[in-house]
């Protein structure tokens, strides 16, 4: 079993109504149902969390995703190698995860969903993009949502993904 070392980076901005500990148990149930990173010999994995305003997200899912929009969650998977310490021990950075909570506040009320609910899916969905899943092919989109679904419904949660519109 691994330790998971969950950094919030300082910010100005707020809305997040998870609290640290919830955070770090979310990512941690997701590291342990996930399948495409293997962390059995891992002692701890780290991930950092960032919140940003409606213009510093537009600005880096323009640069990085080439769309002029705010979003709600952008993730960006570590390229470091798994690192050893002078004991023996092992330590993965899975990358960094950084959420709009206005758009998440707004989606959720357009979905008519609760602010929680939603930002528990957007650090599902985040942490998954971290561990390499993706929704750009149909067939991975089914895999990862199904996934979601999955890991969702185990914290009590409906299915996200139901009744929603097609983007």
């Amino acid at each position: 079993m691994f330790a998971l070392n969950l950094m919030l980076t300082d910010s100005s901005v707020s809305g997040c109504p998870l609290t640290d500990e919830q955070m770090t148990n979310l990512c941690n149930k997701v590291l342990q149902q996930q399948s495409l990173v293997s962390l059995q010999e891992i002692d701890c994995v780290e991930l950092s969390v960032q919140l940003l305003d409606t213009s510093a997200m537009q600005s880096l899912n323009l640069e990085y995703r080439q769309r002029d929009a705010a979003t709600n969650v952008l993730s960006f998977e570590s390229s470091m190698p798994v690192l050893n310490d002078e004991e023996g021990g092992s330590h993965r950075v899975l990358g960094d995860l950084v959420f709009c909570p206005q758009v998440i506040s707004s989606e959720a009320g357009e979905q008519a969903k609760s602010i929680n609910d939603h930002w528990v899916h957007m650090l599902v969905h985040g942490t998954l993009h971290l561990c390499g899943y993706d929704h750009i092919e149909s067939a991975d989109a089914e895999t990862m949502e199904n996934l979601e679904i999955q890991i969702l419904s185990s914290l009590g949660l409906s299915d996200p993904y139901q009744n929603q519109p097609v983007s």
